[in-house]
């Protein structure tokens, strides 16, 4: 089994992959591309650092952006884990 911060740190590698990858395909000057990429650095914080973060985006722009944030940020988890279990070590 992965110590949590090796299993954080591959989760924020196939992350990285990912946007690295979509940037390809982005109009990587909309708005919408800057939020993606804000989500994906959420995404890559640890469990402490994913909380305070998203504390601050609840105080300065609302729960609801915060349970959004936290929201795509969980699914850039998961997606990324399993993107790891499929992967061949």
């Amino acid at each position: 089994m992965l110590l949590p911060d090796r299993l954080n740190q591959r989760i924020a590698e196939a992350i990285k992959h990912q946007i690295d990858t979509e940037r390809e395909q982005a109009d990587t000057a909309s708005p919408v591309w800057r939020a993606r990429c804000e989500v994906a650095q959420v995404a890559m914080y640890s469990d402490t650092e994913r909380s305070v973060f998203i504390h601050h985006v609840s105080v300065r722009r609302g729960s609801t952006a915060a349970r959004e944030m936290q929201s795509q940020a969980d699914a850039l988890r998961t997606n990324a884990i399993f993107f790891l279990a499929r992967k061949p070590s």
